[in-house]
């Protein structure tokens, strides 16, 4: 029976075998029902394996890297806070001033309204030779800087002189193509053409007229006094006389110009507020002016073109002067405000502007307000500022607030600017 069974046992063995044979493997064995081994009964009493003494080296043989540093802090830049206006969209300019002007790399300059809006841009030279500002800065409606007309939107014409608010154009006498011009017995130049107090109309002359060399035009009671030297031939010598015309505000010639109930030509030296002829009074300094090297006010009476004298005792200080670069000119002068002995500071309506504190030194004091200075030039009417110095640029207040602020347009390139030999030094 026993070898019965072992039989049977050896036969079913031997079948199992040949099976196993014949099957192909599984790629991912199934998992098991239950664990195939018992686990220990209790940890070990210790690691089976020794630990080294040492890291072992990197199998590849490569030197082990240093530990690299932390990184390096992040650079913070300040913020810029607000940009553009800055007093929640009022006028970033005070009351009578129209525009500002903000230099850019080159020779461009931004024109800015007094809400702070780009209104254009322009290229002009800095030209120090011309009548026009060449600075950055705050303007009104008649503003020209750098000989651009911000109410025009145009660029002004270049032979032009300023003087009492207005403005004349010229031209040389000399033609390289024409030669000389009938005018020739005159100083260079002749008068063209003048621009009416509102810069809307370009007005011609009838004819040029001579700029001689002791030349000057002073615009007084809606007229204008032209006064020329001149050089004319007499008994075959050449003989030098002054004269003065006078002109009606569209350029035509009214007729001679009498000196004379004025103490002569050579008296009259300036207009005042455009209504009346400064006349050489004395040398006498003010009593206020201590300082007694160089007197800073000179004395007038002031004439009506009339020939009436309305004030005596009249000091004034030129806001303007009429020259031109080349020679020509009288030194005429241009004033809006006067001092009279009491120290009562009157304006060209002859109303009274303010009194000058009792002990005051004239030697060191303007009587001038800010708003009596030229229409066209920066910062006329204007106690606030451009301030164009750092990485912003923009308008500040009387108390150096920013109203206005936007980064630097002259920081605008990168690119270095060209130096001229003389700048090396």
């Amino acid at each position: 029976m026993k070898k019965t069974i072992a039989a049977i046992c050896a036969l079913v063995l031997f079948a199992q075998v040949a099976c196993v044979s014949n099957v192909k493997p599984q790629n991912t064995p199934a998992p098991t029902a239950e664990l195939t081994a018992a686990p220990t009964e209790k940890p070990t009493d210790g690691s089976t394996t020794a630990p080294t003494a040492a890291p072992s080296e990197d199998p590849s043989g490569a030197p082990t890297a240093e530990p690299t540093a932390p990184p390096a802090p992040a650079v913070v830049f300040p913020t810029p806070g607000r940009l553009g206006n800055l007093v929640n969209g009022g006028s970033v300019l005070p009351e009578g001033m129209a525009y500002f002007v903000l230099d850019g790399e080159s020779d461009i300059h931004y024109v800015y309204d007094r809400f702070g809006e780009l209104l254009t841009t322009f290229t002009a030279p800095s030209d120090d030779f011309n009548c026009w500002s060449d600075s950055a800065g705050i303007y009104g409606e008649y503003g020209v800087p750098y000989g651009y007309c911000i109410k025009r939107g145009e660029m002004m014409p270049a032979d032009i002189i300023d003087f009492a608010n207005r403005l004349f154009e010229y031209r040389k006498i000399w033609d390289d193509e024409e030669g000389y011009s009938e005018y020739s017995e005159y100083y260079g130049f002749v008068w063209t053409a003048f621009w009416d107090k509102k810069l809307e109309r370009r007005i011609e002359f009838d004819r040029p007229l001579g700029f001689g060399f002791g030349a000057g035009i002073l615009p007084v009671d809606d007229k204008l006094i032209l006064i020329a030297d001149r050089d004319v031939e007499e008994n075959g010598e050449q003989v030098s006389y002054t004269e003065a015309i006078m002109l009606d505000e569209n350029g035509k010639v009214i007729g001679d110009f009498d000196p004379e109930p004025f103490g002569g030509i050579d008296m009259i030296e300036g207009v005042f507020a455009d209504r009346y002829l400064l006349v050489k009074a004395d040398d006498e300094s003010h009593p206020l002016e201590l300082d007694g090297d160089w007197p800073w006010y000179r004395k007038y009476d002031l004439y009506s073109l009339s020939g009436e004298c309305v004030m005596r005792d009249c000091w004034a200080v030129p806001s303007d002067s009429f020259h031109y670069w080349d020679g020509c000119g009288r030194g005429l002068i241009y004033a809006n405000c006067f001092i009279n002995r009491q120290g009562e500071v009157f304006d060209g309506e002859l109303n009274l502007l303010y009194t000058v504190p009792e002990g005051t030194d004239l030697s060191d004091f303007n009587i001038v307000p800010s708003e009596y200075s030229s229409i066209f030039h920066e910062d006329y009417c204007c106690s606030y500022t451009v301030d164009q110095e750092g990485i912003y640029a923009g308008v500040k207040d009387e108390e150096g607030n920013w109203v206005f602020k936007v980064y630097n347009p002259k920081l605008a390139s990168d690119s270095q600017p060209e130096t001229e030999p003389d700048d090396e030094w």
